[in-house]
This record gives structure tokens, sequence and C-alpha cells, in this order.
């Protein structure tokens, strides 16, 4: 049986791209482990349904350390020592490293022993790091200045042996802009599970919860980079309109972004609903309460434009309106499917028409339904994790 290791600069379990992986890969016969980080008391060794995890405890001052990566190998060091402990034990055939980061590790770790380097990229690092409002602190504009992050993804990910990105556009872009060659790098959207995202899997205590509102879902990551004020600033103004609005918002929030902070400047505290973090297996039910799923991040950079977020795909898998921003990929699938409609990003006024039309209207959502949930059929788990196994078979026969 041929063993993987995966790496995760994070808390596990949380991440359900990662869950996929790794049931997916289980399911051909691949027995799998992974290497994540903890910043509690979570057990060292963990077996986790039929996987073993493997935690080493970090600071958080520390972990914010790695900002600076490229300039002090401090972090490097951490993580290197951590994955020795657990490879000079047990014997793997592919490291699997997730984000890029890590890149250099996977690479130092595979030729000394002996493994396969797979580099999944969840998302364009390069483009997307020096957008991050840590990187554009003062401290954290001299640390972007000295961190080469287009070079060290072009040395890292041309030295791997599979490349895995979200999108074809993307896959394009690795291919033209990072020189990576093209036999090496496939497209594994972020598509959501059938078994989990269908509309008969709903839990209708949650649904009657909202019962009497008129509700808008957001779920996902919360940071300055999702257009989440732009949504709030929105309700500020739909809720004169509508009375029952209600901001209903699943996420866990960056530490550098104050959700609270816009709500009380928006005056909007009895019309936001925020539960926080919630398991993947409840996501259906709070976009199943909802008549609206909104995802509208600003559109002002590449992988924006060239990505297709996950909350669209379950959004669909379940029935629902959409509304999306004028990111190109994202607006161009809502608009040619016709299950949602787009929006200029900071055009409150047009947000809230569009929402007010589906308020005047049911019977919009009616006919966006049966379409949704058709289109989403093609973009399941099932369905596009088939290249994924396919090139493990064969990076490892």
């Amino acid at each position: 049986m041929k063993r993987v290791l995966m790496v995760l600069e994070n808390e596990f379990p949380t991440d359900d791209r990662v869950e996929k992986e790794i049931e997916s890969l289980q399911r051909i016969g691949f027995e799998v482990s992974i290497a994540v980080l903890t910043f509690t008391n979570k057990p060292s060794v963990e077996l986790y349904k039929d996987y073993t995890i493997y935690r080493k405890r970090i600071s958080s001052f520390f972990h914010k350390s790695s900002a600076a990566i490229l300039i002090l190998p401090l972090y490097f060091m951490f993580w290197e020592k951590f994955l020795k402990s657990i490879l000079k034990d047990t014997k793997f055939d592919v490291i699997h490293i997730h984000d890029l980061p890590l890149s250099k590790v996977g690479y130092r770790l595979a030729l000394k022993f002996n493994m396969k380097l797979v580099c999944d990229q969840h998302e364009y690092y390069s483009n997307w790091i020096v957008r991050t409002k840590h990187y554009n602190t003062s401290v954290g504009k001299i640390i972007k200045m000295l961190s080469s992050w287009p070079k060290y993804e072009r040395k890292y990910l041309q030295k791997a042996d599979l490349v895995i990105t979200v999108e074809d556009s993307l896959k394009q872009i690795y291919i033209d802009k990072v020189l990576v060659p093209k036999e090496k790098v496939i497209t594994v959207p972020n598509t959501p599970r059938s078994e989990i995202f269908r509309i008969d899997n709903i839990d209708e205590s949650i649904v009657a919860k909202y019962k009497n509102s008129f509700v808008l879902v957001y779920a996902g990551g919360l940071d300055h980079l999702r257009g989440i004020d732009f949504i709030i600033e929105s309700i500020a103004s739909i809720k004169d309109v509508i009375k029952e609005v209600k901001f209903v918002v699943a996420g866990r929030e960056n530490k550098a972004f104050n959700l609270k902070g816009y709500i009380s400047q928006y005056l909007v505290e009895d019309y936001v609903d925020f539960i926080g973090w919630i398991p993947i297996e409840q996501l259906p039910s709070y976009i199943a309460a909802s008549n609206i799923c909104v995802h509208v991040p600003k559109p002002d950079n590449l992988e924006v434009n060239n990505t297709i977020a996950t909350k669209i795909y379950q959004y669909a898998s379940m029935g629902k309106p959409v509304i999306v921003s004028d990111a190109r990929m994202m607006q161009e699938f809502v608009e040619s499917n016709r299950i949602g409609y787009s929006v200029k990003f900071g055009d409150v006024n047009g947000f809230r028409n569009i929402v007010k039309k589906l308020y005047d209207d049911p019977s919009i959502a009616a006919e966006i339904k049966s379409r949704a949930v058709d289109v989403a059929k093609k973009y399941t788990w099932e369905n596009t994790s088939v290249d994924l196994t396919n090139s493990y078979i064969k990076l490892t026969s």
C-alpha cells in the first residue's frame, strides 16, 4: 500500500477540501497521514476517520512570523524538524504540501527520503499574499518588498512532480507565468460533496429559525478581501425597503478583520446574524434557510478574476439564487447558467435593487432553483476529483 504524508499549515480537522482529498485517495487504496499545527493542547498523534493526524504545537506569535518566511528561515526549520521526526519512523511514498509556503521544505524532504512531491495550490499564492492586510501594514510592506514570492513560486513549483490548482484558467497561468511543465499540472476544483450538499439534507429547526426573515447568506472566510463590508453597507440600505431582511454570516473571522466594527458602523446590529464557524454538515441547512446567497469580492486581481469560489457551487447545489460581484469567472458562471445576478463591486444601489427584485417576485427564485440544481450536478467532488485520483495512480505506479 502506498503512503501519503499531507502537510497543512493550520489546525485540522477544519478544512473541507483537505478532507475530501484524503477520502478520495483512501478510496483508491492510499494510506494517508497529515501533519498540521495546533495552537492548543490537542493530541500530538490522533487516529481520525481511519487516518493519522500528527500535530505540533506552535505559538500564535511564532506562527505570525511565518509572514517573513522568505527572510528569516526559522519557520522552515521548525517544519523540517517536525516532519523529519515523522519520516524517520514511517516510510512515505508522497509528500503532499498544501499551499505554497512549505514547498521548499517538501522539496528538501522529498529528496532526502525518496518521495514524490505534490504541491497543492489552494490559491494563486504569490498574487494573493501581497493583498493581505498584514502585508500592507508599515512593517508588512517592508517584509513584502524583501520577499520575492513569484521567484520562490517558480523555483519550487517547477521542482514538483505534480502541481494541483483549482481552475483551468489558473492552470494556464502556472504553465505560462510560473513555467511549470503542462504535463505536471492538473485542475481539481473545490466542489461540494453530493452526499452533503443536496436539497433534502437539511435541519428543519435551522430553517424554522429564519422563517419570518428574508435571508441573505454568506458562508466562508471573513477578511477584507471578501467584500463583506460592501454587503453590510448594502444591508443598511436594504433594511429601509425590506424590514425583515437578515444577513446570516457563517465563517471564521480573520484576526485582522473586524466584522462587529462594520456592523456597528452601519447600524445594522438587528439585521446581521454572525453565527461563526460551523461544521460543513450544517451549512446546507443555513443555505436552505436563505432566500439569496452572496459572494461579492473586489475584482481587482488576477486570482479573483480566474477562480470560482467553492461557495458558488455550494449555493447552486441547494437551488438558491446567487449574487456575485463583477469578478470575471464568477460573473460569467452565474450569468451564463442563469442562476443569479452580478453587481459591480461597491454599487450599493445596484445590490439593493437586485435583492428587492427577488423579494418582490418569488417566481424568479423558483425558476432559478431547478436550473441551479441541474448545473450543480456537473460540479460535484465525485466528478471533479477524478484527475486527482488518476494522477496519483500514475505518479506512484
